[in-house]
């Protein structure tokens, strides 16, 4: 899932800035993340070794713990090395099927133990960062009834309802909900720009986090385009199905 970032934004961060440097990334969805690989160390015994680059100039940061503390070991074993405040996702990737592990690191506090309580926990952390966005704006009642509806979900008072909060970029651009996953109905054309897939679905009355909202503001506002009239006919035609 990818959230749009100004252009200029990047352009200033110069060459030595990538995306999963979390100080200053440019793509909002990417993390920082921990390599762990399975080697021998020089007398052959077993070792899980823990690697971290944030640049494409940084000499990666490593440390080797033994084979039978395990990966998560590893992992710990650097952050706290590097002197980090940093945890660990519960979810870590398997590259090769076995012997290297991706893990990546939590963005907000919290985030690791709300995803390993389920889906109603990550969308707490979603109405949280909403609710702290709409106050930051003045929170009217407009812009504090998205945050409502999200903790009202997250505590199962209400039921779960898609909340475009990314998009997925391909040969198509899907739009995503706040946990990351397709919504049904919401895939346009590849020749559609995000911002404008996010315009047609803001038109059709579909509920925008404030960093989407955003984008299709800049699409419309800031651009003076039009919304596409085929992919608003797409995006009402989805409020059917979701």
């Amino acid at each position: 899932m990818f959230t749009p970032y100004p252009p200029l934004t990047l352009a200033a961060l110069g060459p030595d800035r990538v995306a999963t440097d979390p100080s200053h990334a440019p793509v909002i969805s990417a993390r920082p993340c921990v390599v762990v690989r399975y080697s021998a160390d020089s007398h052959g015994r077993g070792q899980w070794v823990a690697t971290l680059k944030r640049s494409p100039r940084e000499r990666a940061a490593r440390v080797a713990v033994s084979y039978s503390q395990g990966p998560d070991a590893a992992v710990a074993a650097l952050i706290s090395k590097l002197g980090l405040d940093w945890r660990a996702l519960p979810c870590p990737g398997s590259l090769d099927g076995g012997e290297s592990y991706a893990y990546p690191i939590e963005r907000v506090t919290g985030e690791g133990l709300a995803l390993a309580h389920g889906p109603r926990a990550a969308l707490a952390i979603v109405a949280a960062r909403e609710l702290t966005a709409a106050l930051a704006g003045g929170g009217d009642a407009e812009s504090l009834a998205l945050p409502l509806a999200l903790a009202r979900m997250a505590i199962g008072a209400a039921p779960v309802a898609p909340v475009v909060d990314g998009f997925i970029m391909g040969d198509r651009i899907t739009l995503a909900d706040a946990l990351g996953r397709p919504i049904p109905g919401l895939t346009f054309p590849g020749s559609l720009s995000p911002a404008g897939a996010l315009a047609a679905a803001k038109a059709a009355g579909w509920p925008l986090t404030a960093p989407m909202a955003a984008t299709a503001a800049r699409h419309t506002d800031g651009l003076g385009l039009s919304v596409d009239p085929a992919a608003l006919a797409l995006a009402v035609a989805a409020k059917g199905v979701a």
